[in-house]
């Protein structure tokens, strides 16, 4: 029974993903004195994709028709690995926090190699780009999961966030710490402001984006899709480190996640809103104070918690 009830909550989660862009795009909107498109126009979007017909440039290889594929079930599979409320996710074993990240960065690498792959120096330039910035923002993932993973000895994303009690006050600073440096991640790996404007045509400024360009029908669609599934996985995992799993009860447990996403969704529509577009040399910079920020967090919590 609890496991027919994860795969419900999970096929939930994927069948939402786009109306948590829709909720974005729409207070956006609200936000900056317009009524804006409906939650629900990510959904016409997808429905108008699919009726298109898949065009493929004639430098196009193989690798450009398994690129939106494998980018698209990537994130799936790693949208199992995480928990969602209380309750457990599909996939779940010791190491599976490694197995979350190479899910991830395999996503990126087939999207990177589909851009390459048409012999557009656009697309290439946005593959160099989204290249260059994953390598500062790994290291973020790795030192604020792995700090939980170091304080409570374990390697399972679900162990290690049912750990998680906010009962002690200098554990909660470095909780909040931690879900920083997550959110500044979320930002950067879906390409939202100020590290990417999602709605730009400009080639010259994009990085997502440009690297989609040459796509249509039903590559578009999946590559679309993953970019909306993945920022809920983002949104998640940022959530799961507010979500008190010690409360034993799933309705309250996925109500709070409910919640917490909610609030994530209103800092990022402030943030969108409010700031502008870094240039791109200061993009590193911005990732490395958040990765600077999580190693300092777990230097100052072991120092005052021997």
């Amino acid at each position: 029974m609890e496991k027919l009830i994860s795969v419900l909550i999970y096929l939930i989660f994927i069948v939402s993903a786009p109306l948590f862009i829709g909720i974005v795009n729409k207070l956006k909107s609200r936000l900056t004195g317009r009524l804006g498109p409906s939650i629900f126009q990510t959904y016409f979007d997808l429905k108008r994709l699919l009726r298109k017909e898949t065009i493929y440039a004639q430098s196009a290889s193989f690798v450009s028709r398994i690129a939106p594929v494998v980018s698209f079930s990537s994130i799936l599979f790693a949208g199992m690995i995480l928990p969602i409320g209380f309750y457990k996710p599909l996939i779940s074993f010791n190491g599976d926090i490694i197995l979350f990240a190479y899910l991830l960065g395999l996503s990126r690498f087939f999207q990177i190699l589909g851009a390459m792959d048409i012999g557009s120096s656009f697309e290439g330039m946005g593959a160099a780009r989204e290249a260059t910035f994953a390598v500062f923002a790994e290291p973020i993932y790795f030192f604020t999961l792995g700090s939980l993973a170091f304080i409570f000895k374990f390697t399972s994303m679900y162990d290690i966030f049912h750990s998680i009690s906010l009962n002690d006050p200098s554990f909660i600073i470095f909780i909040i710490v931690s879900a920083i440096s997550v959110f500044f991640l979320m930002i950067t790996e879906t390409s939202r402001m100020p590290v990417d404007d999602p709605n730009t045509h400009l080639e010259l400024t994009m990085i997502h984006e440009v690297m989609i360009l040459d796509n249509s029908g039903l590559d578009l669609f999946l590559y679309q899709y993953s970019s909306y599934l993945k920022m809920l996985v983002y949104a998640t995992f940022a959530a799961d480190f507010f979500n008190p799993f010690n409360v034993q009860n799933h309705i309250i447990g996925f109500l709070l996640y409910i919640i917490i996403l909610l609030i994530l969704i209103g800092n990022l529509v402030w943030i969108e809103t409010m700031m502008g577009r870094f240039r791109m040399k200061n993009i590193p910079r911005y990732l490395l104070f958040a990765a600077s920020i999580g190693i300092l967090n777990l230097l100052i919590y072991t120092f005052f918690n021997k």
